[in-house]
C-alpha cells in the first residue's frame, strides 16, 4: 500500500471512490483522545489533490468544517 495524502486526526473518515475529483471526511467527536485534546465535534471535507504535485504528503487545511454539538447531530438522506 502506497501512502499518498496524511491527515494528522483521530477520526473516522469515508472517501468518494467515483471518477470525478476524490474527496475525503473526517468527523470527530468531543472528549475523544486525540493529540491536540479537542472539545469539538466537527465533519471535515478534504481534497486530496492527487493531480496536483506540489501537494505536500500531509494535507493541513479542509475544504470545509462545520462544528456540531456532538448530542444532537441529525443526519437526513
Amino acid at each position: 500500500m502506497v501512502r499518498l495524502r496524511e491527515i494528522s486526526r483521530t477520526a473516522a473518515f469515508a472517501w468518494s471512490p467515483g471518477a470525478d475529483k476524490p474527496f475525503l471526511v473526517t468527523g470527530t467527536r468531543a472528549g475523544a483522545v486525540d493529540a491536540d485534546f479537542s472539545g469539538e465535534t466537527k465533519l471535515e471535507l478534504w481534497d486530496l489533490g492527487l493531480d496536483d504535485q506540489q501537494q505536500p504528503l500531509e494535507l493541513q487545511q479542509p475544504l470545509a468544517s462545520i462544528v456540531t454539538d456532538s448530542r444532537q447531530v441529525l443526519i437526513h438522506f
